[in-house]
């Protein structure tokens, strides 16, 4: 794995470690709900979205951006580090570190949405996309909510900011 790899892992890991550790029950609750007001979601991984039977597929996955990329037509598109939630909602991060492609139309406040932000998505699963050589699902954004930075906090400030974010109106 070549070094710069290894940083933003570790990063990701890091970032990981803290929230998880400091993210409240709320946090925690609305991660496990965001999906709730739509219709059912599959629990597919990133690996099984790649089969042809996974097109269209509504998912709710988790994980830290390690990469934002605007796009014609304004849109835009994130690609994460997958990250699941155990019963008692902590983060966890899968050992075979599965990347998925997450994109939608509009574009996210840069103080809310950044590198190594910790956020959940729900989407569609839409296709595939090369990323460092291996092939990664693409979900096309239905609803994106972001994870606090904070144990508590004034959500006034960025970073202690816990919701579902709509994208800014051009």
């Amino acid at each position: 794995m070549p070094l710069h790899r290894n940083r933003h892992a570790i990063a990701l890991l890091s970032a990981a470690a803290l929230v998880s550790a400091c993210s409240t029950p709320s946090d925690r609750q609305a991660d496990q709900t965001v999906g709730t007001t739509k219709p059912q979601t599959t629990t597919l991984s990133p690996a099984q979205a790649l089969t042809p039977q996974a097109q269209g597929q509504r998912i709710h996955w988790s994980g830290g951006i390690n990469a934002i990329e605007p796009q014609e037509g304004s849109r835009q598109c994130f690609t994460l580090l997958h990250a699941t939630f155990d019963a008692q909602g902590v983060l966890q991060w899968p050992r075979d570190e599965q990347q998925f492609i997450a994109c939608g139309a509009g574009d996210y406040d840069r103080d809310l949405v950044a590198l190594y932000t910790l956020v959940s998505f729900d989407g569609r699963v839409v296709g595939q996309r090369m990323f460092l050589g291996k092939p990664v699902p693409v979900i096309e954004i239905e609803a994106l909510y972001r994870h606090s930075d904070c144990v508590q906090g004034d959500e006034k400030i960025p970073a202690c900011y816990s919701g579902l974010l709509q994208p800014r109106k051009p």
